[in-house]
């Protein structure tokens, strides 16, 4: 008989990749004594194009997003509207256990309003990137670093924990960001920096060498914020992570600007079952989280979606769900009630004898194998003219036809 390699890899919800966990990977990584999430979906995810939420929705998605664990939410930037202004007014009067956040511009007045919405924390977000100093704001370099070190400076001087975003960090040049940072932090009145892939333009080693470079330059903590643009925002965050950064800035269902953000969801259950990194996060009320933006944005979410997708922990071929019913993690890394979803089996073309008599089973229907491996042939021939799998009522008719 062939061995099961037991380890930390291996625990009674998952089972993963033991090769996480050998020493020349380990030592590789350099996490943060501790990390936090910093949840944006209430404000970058609302960037989505086609979402707008009421004050009312903001309060309602905040409420989940603390039950939930997380540690900071970027609730919203308040010089957007008054709308704006009364949610992050709501959210705040609420009494989250989370720290609540404002984005600013780069204004006295701007960081006036997140005071008097009730903020605890700003970002002020103000570019490094060349294109967008060149092309948006077309400012010199020096009045650039000098309303950075004004505004966090006012910002701190108020009481307010501040964080500074240098916008399009991943294109800016390394001797402007240099300089930059360091007059802001030294001369201005920064607790954290962040990282900004604003257009989601760099790799993770990228990612790495930048979070390391910005630690030794600031010596704050780093903030990492990635977009999807090439499918890498999650793994980006996760990169940033494992080169010292101590805050991931994430959006629930990876909502966001264009093609979005790293997904809170995929981040909180990756640094816990991949890394063996306990944040505190419900993990078991992750689907059921996901499944309240997704209603109240009106965004579904791909059916195979990570986490939060409906079929991403279904199972539909004969030989997967074979090995399934011996042991769930011969077809899947965690099991579903890990972030409370549920492992469904569809019956389609691909279905095998197995599959059919565990459905049987379930639908309390007895059948013996002839009956079985009949309804199979039936199923897949049906499952082709249809061109997709059937219901539980197109099978339940097979079986009175045959049974």
């Amino acid at each position: 008989m062939y061995k099961v390699i037991d380890g930390p890899w291996a625990k009674e919800k998952w089972h993963v990749s033991l090769y996480n966990f050998v020493p020349e990977v380990r030592k590789q990584l350099g996490f943060a004594d501790s990390i936090i999430i910093s949840d944006c979906t209430l404000r970058d995810g609302e960037q989505q194009p086609g979402i707008v939420y009421s004050p009312e929705d903001k309060l309602k998605l905040a409420l989940a997003l603390d039950e939930l664990g997380i540690h900071e939410i970027e609730v919203g930037m308040p010089s957007v509207s008054q709308g704006e202004q009364r949610a992050i007014k709501a959210i705040r009067k609420a009494g989250l256990k989370a720290k609540i956040r404002a984005l600013c511009l780069a204004t006295n007045a701007d960081v006036d309003l997140a005071l008097e919405c009730g903020a605890e924390v700003v970002v002020v977000s103000l570019p490094s990137g060349y294109l967008q100093i060149a092309y948006k704001l077309q400012w010199p370099e020096e009045k650039m670093i000098e309303t950075a070190i004004k505004v966090t400076k006012y910002a701190h001087e108020r009481g307010l924990y501040v964080v500074f975003s240098p916008m399009d960090t991943t294109r800016s040049d390394p001797d402007f960001l240099e300089r930059y940072l360091k007059a802001v932090v030294s001369e201005g009145g920064v607790d954290r920096v962040r990282l900004t892939d604003t257009t989601g333009a760099a790799t993770p080693l990228a990612i790495k060498y930048l979070i390391r470079k910005m630690a030794d330059l600031t010596h704050l903590p780093i903030e990492v914020h990635t977009h999807d643009d090439f499918g890498m925002a999650t793994a980006n965050i996760l990169a940033g992570l494992e080169a010292g950064a101590a805050v991931a800035s994430t959006s629930f269902n990876g909502m966001g600007e264009r093609a979005g953000n790293g997904a809170t969801e995929e981040v909180a259950l990756a640094l816990h079952v991949l890394y063996g990194i306990d944040l505190g996060i419900k993990l078991d009320r992750l689907y059921q989280t996901s499944l309240l933006f997704q209603e109240i944005s009106g965004i579904k979410m791909q059916k195979h979606k990570a986490v939060g997708g409906e079929t991403a922990l279904c199972q539909e071929a004969g030989a997967v769900v074979d090995g399934w019913l011996k042991n769930p993690f011969t077809a899947e890394p965690y099991l579903p009630e890990l972030v409370g979803q549920k492992t469904t089996i569809i019956m389609s073309k691909w279905s095998g004898k197995s599959s059919v008599a565990w459905k049987l089973k379930q639908l309390k229907i007895d059948a013996n194998a002839e009956q079985i491996a009949e309804i199979t042939t039936r199923l897949k021939e049906q499952s082709e003219k249809k061109k997709s799998h059937l219901s539980d009522e197109e099978l339940l008719a097979i079986c009175k036809e045959i049974l």
